[in-house]
């Protein structure tokens, strides 16, 4: 037998009163299947292989109580049937195995070759099987239910086990939620609540996704009857906790010796161990058994035996088996948790949700409370910890969630609450996907986007791009080229640093609402948070795209410095940009594009401008002949050439012995970079030892190189300057018209080329020589990003396309919005509209109708000429119709009448 000196691998410490220990384990053994997929056997003879490496797994593990899932039909039939023989082999006296048969009308399982049993040391006390109420049919296999009788305590445990449906189909993931519904209904129903032993263990087969379903999915078994007591919708959860509310359970963590939380061989984490809180209070430790790890008595929970062969985990089935010790005592007091929010869009500010932990009676003490999250990386408590202070009974922590950027399902979190000498208690937070596309459901709304905690890995959804690479988080520090999230990983932005011409960021907007959308302000901050001085004028130009047509938005335009120190700029540069577009038709249901271009400028920088002597010939074999000079002539050269000179010096006595202006040579190529190619031909260019030439331009020394050495100039422009020996030379017996000394490579300036002898090639006066290639450095480029983005849909009450706080007539009634607030009339509604009614009363009257309200106050004026106007009457208004009758001068050809209204 294993000692109980104990070495913990998951340990969870509480004050310790009278303790009595028990180990229960949980194994599924994996069937075999036929050829038609049907299970052959599991657990197999005791001679054969699956046997003996499944009886080594569980004697190796020594657990009092042991739950095995995949039992097949074979492997209990027959007297001794093989899993009694197994029993007996390890010295487990108890055995429940759940039925096959219904008791009641379809209350069996829909499958009937596989079940799940239970091994005990200890007697039972009582054994049941969860199962579909009497007509229906549900249950994949039922699930045994046993009570067993532990010496030392009154406080019992109660051991459920369960293999759930496998497989991710719609219909599989359907049955699993009924199933876990069918699980938690049973523990209701028996009365057990959170201060009650009982444990939950077994293949749960928690795979795929969350799914709500409103409808039973159409690949159901022909078998398969819903009870009537679950109504739809129903929502299927990887989250075992999220269907558990009363009493709530603790999913314990148990690891390999590696820290892997895989019980599966492929990976994945289906066999799971779930406790009440009552035994997840008291001290406990867990383990995953692979024997590939075993490797020693000293890891991990104590063990049975010797360890065991490396293959003997893999040899006995695809799972590995679960094991835990606890320890069952008297009951702890109560932590209560509960959320403010039980579902929060991921993103959301600190304390949207907050978690409260109440104790069951103030102390007299504080007291320090553990608040751990089961995914971290989605959401988890701004503190650990949390302080119930002496004299108060409950503690507040907000809760942070984090944005992924991915376009995901919901995600659910266990946040457990834990405390010295209590009982832990935990709650579910469902947390919403906040990376669709954006939407619209009502006018007057705004998107807004921050990209706050951004990290710079990947597009962040529901953003697309183009051109570039995403480099990830920094502040501007990074040459390297591609999308960046400028700033930092809690405020960052969306940005480009140039490498390819363009870099596109492309999102897409719903109108989900019932209006036609005519209008949008669009607003964000352009930033600049790398800059090159001198570099090319990166701009960033927004767009909408409207079935599939881009409509420029040219008030949005950014353009970034060129005058900022080269490299990062400190909290960046940030420039507001903000326009309102009209005149749009986007019905309801409708998306669009919103497209944001980062293109690198051309221009910015100096193009080069030096003067350099590109090519020479000055002696061959015999007489010399056609001794030449070529100069080269930068891009943004715009000087005279009649001011840039060519000086030829002695480099014997550092003497000048000719001058050459440049006006004087003959113009040869311009090459497509700008460079303009000049020659001329200088009969008795002196041989060498040293000798040199000097490029002068207006006066300043620009060049002064020589061949066959250096030497100081001792007059003329460079006197006092020291040559710089070019490294190759010409020799007399070189072949006339080959073999020049030149520059070669690829590059803008004269530093990018280097200088060799042409040997065999043929002189190039007036060309590029061979193997020289003239192109303009590409400029530096700046880190420019969008952030703080605002979208609005604009309030367009008439759908004129002009927005409400813009339209002077937003009913499109022929009344001014400010007039319609003089006449109290409604200027969203074309119905309300101040009318005067005019009609004759008699043969030398008419009359005046018009509405009146309390607040206004009314006159009635006349005008023969619409220039001058005559008070005829006032009036109060009294929310009645004012009739007023006006005699006619039947000397009068026409005469106006109006009536005007006044507001206090």
């Amino acid at each position: 037998m294993r000692s109980r000196v104990t070495a913990l691998v998951s340990i969870i410490v509480c004050a310790v009163v009278q303790a009595v220990p028990i180990r229960v384990a949980t194994f599924n053994i994996g069937a075999h299947f036929t050829a038609d997929g049907y299970p052959d056997y599991s657990l197999g003879d005791p001679s054969s292989p699956d046997h003996q490496n499944v009886a080594l797994v569980l004697s190796r593990i020594d657990a009092d109580v042991v739950a095995l899932q995949e039992i097949a039909s074979a492997d209990v039939s027959g007297t001794p049937d093989d899993l009694d023989a197994l029993a007996a082999r390890l010295g487990y006296p108890y055995v429940y195995s759940a039925p096959v048969n219904a008791d009641t009308p379809l209350a069996g399982p829909i499958d009937t070759s596989l079940r799940v049993a239970f091994l005990s040391r200890y007697p039972f006390l009582t054994t049941q099987v969860i199962r579909s109420p009497q007509g229906a049919k549900e249950i994949t296999r039922l699930f045994p239910v046993i009570k067993v009788d532990v010496p030392g305590t009154t406080r019992d445990p109660v051991l459920i086990s369960a293999h759930l449906k496998s497989g991710t189909t719609l219909a599989d993931r359907y049955r699993r939620t009924v199933e876990m519904r069918r699980l938690t209904g049973y523990l209701a129903s028996q009365g057990l609540t959170v201060d009650d032993n009982f444990m939950i263990m077994g293949d749960f087969n928690l795979s795929s996704s969350t799914k709500t379903f409103s409808t039973p999915p159409a690949d159901l078994p022909v078998s398969f009857v819903l009870g009537s007591d679950i109504a739809l919708p129903i929502t299927y959860s990887t989250n075992p906790l999220s269907y558990f509310s009363s009493p709530k359970v603790t999913r314990l963590d148990p690891r390999q010796l590696n820290n892997s939380a895989s019980t599966f061989q492929s990976g994945s984490v289906i066999d799971l161990f779930l406790v009440s809180p009552a035994i997840a209070g008291r001290p406990l430790g867990t383990e995953i058994y692979n024997s590939t790890l075993d490797v020693s008595n000293t890891a991990g929970l104590a063990k049975s035996g010797s360890p065991l062969p490396a293959g003997t985990s893999a040899s006995a089935s695809d799972h590995y088996a679960v094991f835990a010790d606890f320890e069952l005592d008297a009951d702890f007091p109560n932590l209560d948790a509960a959320l403010s929010a039980s579902t929060i869009l991921e993103g959301s500010a600190d304390g949207t949700a907050n978690l409260t932990v109440t104790l069951p009676a103030s102390r007299t003490t504080a007291l320090t409370v553990n608040v751990a999250s089961d995914d971290p990386a989605t959401a988890s408590p701004v503190s650990a910890t949390i302080t119930i202070l002496a004299g108060t009974k409950s503690a507040t922590v907000a809760i942070r969630t984090v944005r992924n950027f991915i376009q995901d399902l919901q995600r659910s979190v266990t946040l457990t609450v834990s405390a010295s000498g209590y009982d832990p208690d935990n709650v579910v937070l469902q947390v919403n996907d906040a990376d669709e596309p954006y939407t619209f459901l009502a006018p007057g709304e705004t998107i807004n986007e921050t990209f706050n905690g951004f990290i710079g890995t990947a597009d962040p959804a529901p953003w697309t791009t183009t051109g570039g690479t995403w480099q990830g988080v920094d502040a501007g520090t990074s040459g390297a080229a591609g999308f960046h999230a400028y700033g930092t990983p809690t405020d960052s932005s969306l940005g480009f640093l140039p490498g390819e011409p363009t870099g596109v960021a492309t999102t897409t907007l719903v109108n989900q609402s019932a209006k036609l959308l005519t209008a949008l302000r669009i607003s964000f901050t352009a930033e600049q948070w790398r800059a090159a001085l001198g570099g090319t004028k990166d701009t960033l130009k927004t767009d909408l795209v409207i079935d599939g047509v881009a409509r420029p938005v040219p008030e949005l335009l950014f353009e970034a410095s060129t005058s900022n120190s080269t490299g990062a700029i400190a909290n960046g540069l940030s420039t507001a940009k903000s326009a309102v577009v009209m005149g749009l038709a986007i019905p309801s249901d409708a998306s669009f594009g919103l497209r944001f271009t980062f293109t690198r400028g051309s221009g910015g920088g100096v193009l080069p401008a030096d003067v350099f002597v590109n090519e020479i010939h000055y002696d061959n074999a015999s007489d010399d002949t056609g001794e030449f000079v070529e100069v080269v002539v930068g891009p943004s050269f715009t000087g005279n050439l009649s001011n840039v000179s060519l000086v030829l010096y002695n480099g014997s006595d550092g003497k000048t012995y000719g001058t050459h202006v440049l006006s004087t040579f003959i113009a040869g190529d311009v090459t497509s970079a700008g460079y303009r190619v000049y020659s001329k031909l200088i009969p008795q260019i002196q041989n060498g030892d040293l000798d040199g030439l000097a490029v002068v331009v207006s006066g300043t020394v620009s060049q002064f190189i020589s061949y066959e050495g250096s030497f100081d100039a001792t007059n003329g422009p460079a006197m006092g300057m020291t040559s710089t020996d070019i490294g190759v030379k010409q020799s007399g017996n070189d072949p006339v018209g080959q073999s020049s000394l030149g520059l070669i490579g690829t590059g803008s300036v004269p530093a990018n080329f280097t200088w060799t002898k042409f040997t065999g090639i043929a002189h190039s006066p007036g060309r590029p020589n061979s193997g020289q290639t003239f192109a303009i450095a590409s400029l530096p480029s700046q880190g420019v990003a969008m952030d703080n983005l605002a979208v609005t849909f604009l309030a367009d009450n008439d759908s004129d396309g002009i927005p409400d706080i813009m339209d002077p007539d937003d009913d499109n009634d022929g009344s001014l919005d400010v007039d319609e607030l003089v006449f109290a009339t409604d200027p969203f509604n074309a119905a309300s509209k101040f009318a005067v009614d005019f009609s004759r009363s008699g043969a030398s009257s008419v009359m005046l109708s018009f509405p009146t309200v309390t607040g206004r106050s009314y006159k009635v004026e006349s005008s023969l000429n619409l220039s001058g106007w005559t008070v005829l009457s006032t009036y109060p208004g009294n929310e009645t119709t004012r009739k007023v009758t006006l005699g006619i001068n039947p000397l009068e050809k026409k005469r106006f009448y109006r009536v005007g209204v006044a507001a206090p």
